[in-house]
C-alpha cells in the first residue's frame, strides 16, 4: 500500500502546498461545478486520514487530470492515467472504507476489550470473504476495483491481532461466563465457574444488567478469582482511543489564557472531563464548614 499511498501524498500536496496551484484548482473544481471544493491533507495520526483522503481523490481524479492537463503539467497526474496503478488504487480506496467503518466501531467510551475483539473477528471474516470472492473475480464489495490484485492482507490480520487469539479463552470467560467449558479454563477459575453456571438467578442476572455491573454485584467471598479475571480484562486498553481524547481534552484545557493552571488542577479538569461519575455534592457540601473564607 505505501508505494500507492505516497503518490496519493505527493499528488495532493503538489496541489495544496503552492498557494496559486491550489486557489486554481480549487476555482477549476468550482467551474466544473464538481460536488467537492478540495482535496484532503494526509495525517498520518488520524486514524481515518488515509481512507478519507484516497476516496476524495479518487472522486476527483479525471477533474485532477483535467486541471494538470489544462496547465499543461501532464507528469504530475501520469499515474492516475496508468491503468495498472488505478487498480491498485481502487483496490485501497475500497478496503480502506472497510477499516475506516472497523475503525469508527472501535471508537467511543464504555467499550471493553472483548467489544473490540468482536469487532476485529468479525473483520477477519469479512477478509476471507472478500479473498474468495475476488479470487472469483466477484467485486461486489469492490465498487472502485477494476482488476484483481494480490489479496496478502488477510494475513497480515492474522499476525498483527494474533496476541488477542492466544487470549480467547480470557475474553469468553469475561464475555460469556456460562456458556465457557469449564475443564478448558484455568483451575482456579474452574470451581468459581461452576458455582455461577449453577445459579439461575446470576444467570438471569448476567442477561440484565451490563457486564461490569454484573460482576460488581457478585460476592466476592464466592468469587473472588472470577472478579479478579474481570477487572483485569475490564482495565486492558481496548484501544487508543482514550488516550487520543484524553490528550485533546487536555489540550483545550490548558491554552493561552490559562497559562498559570498547575499540574494538580490540569489532572482534576481532566478527571472531571473524562469521568462519566456523578460528584456526591451532598457530601462534599457536608464537609465544608465555611464556605467562603471571606465569611
Amino acid at each position: 500500500m505505501k508505494p500507492v499511498l505516497d503518490v496519493v501524498v505527493k499528488l495532493v500536496n503538489t496541489i495544496r502546498s503552492r498557494g496559486l496551484t491550489h486557489r486554481q484548482f480549487r476555482d477549476f473544481l468550482q467551474s466544473v461545478q464538481s460536488e467537492y471544493s478540495d482535496v484532503l491533507y494526509y495525517t498520518k495520526v488520524r486514524w481515518l486520514s488515509a481512507g478519507c483522503v484516497f476516496e476524495r481523490v479518487w472522486q476527483l481524479k479525471d477533474d485532477i487530470v483535467s486541471f494538470f492537463h489544462e496547465k499543461q503539467c501532464s507528469a504530475e497526474c501520469e499515474m492516475l492515467e496508468d491503468t495498472e496503478w488505478l487498480s491498485d488504487f481502487a483496490f485501497f480506496t475500497d478496503l480502506l472504507c472497510q477499516m475506516n467503518n472497523l475503525n469508527v466501531k472501535m471508537q467511543g467510551k464504555n467499550q471493553f476489550i472483548d467489544d473490540i475483539w468482536a469487532h476485529l473477528k468479525a473483520f477477519k471474516l469479512k477478509l476471507n470473504l472478500f479473498a474468495g470472492q475476488l479470487a472469483k473475480n466477484d467485486l461486489s464489495h469492490f465498487s472502485k476495483l477494476n482488476s484483481i490484485p494480490s489479496v496478502k492482507l488477510h494475513f497480515e490480520f492474522e499476525y498483527r491481532f494474533q496476541v488477542f487469539s492466544a487470549i480467547q479463552t480470557e475474553l469468553d470467560i469475561f464475555t460469556m461466563p456460562f456458556n465457557v467449558n469449564c475443564e478448558a479454563v484455568r483451575s482456579d477459575l474452574q470451581l468459581e465457574l461452576i458455582e455461577l453456571q449453577s445459579n439461575n438467578h446470576l444467570k438471569q442476572s448476567f442477561l440484565n444488567m451490563p457486564k461490569l455491573e454484573f460482576y460488581k454485584s457478585l460476592s466476592k467471598v464466592c468469587f473472588p478469582h472470577l472478579i479478579s479475571h474481570a477487572q483485569k480484562i475490564s482495565a486492558m486498553f481496548a484501544s487508543s482511543y482514550i488516550c487520543e481524547q484524553v490528550f485533546s481534552t487536555m489540550n483545550l484545557r490548558k491554552n493561552y489564557f490559562r497559562s498559570r493552571l498547575t499540574d494538580e488542577h490540569l489532572a482534576s479538569f481532566l478527571r472531571i472531563s473524562t469521568s462519566h461519575f456523578e460528584p456526591q455534592y451532598k457530601a462534599l457540601l457536608k464537609m465544608k464548614s465555611q464556605f467562603h473564607s471571606s465569611h
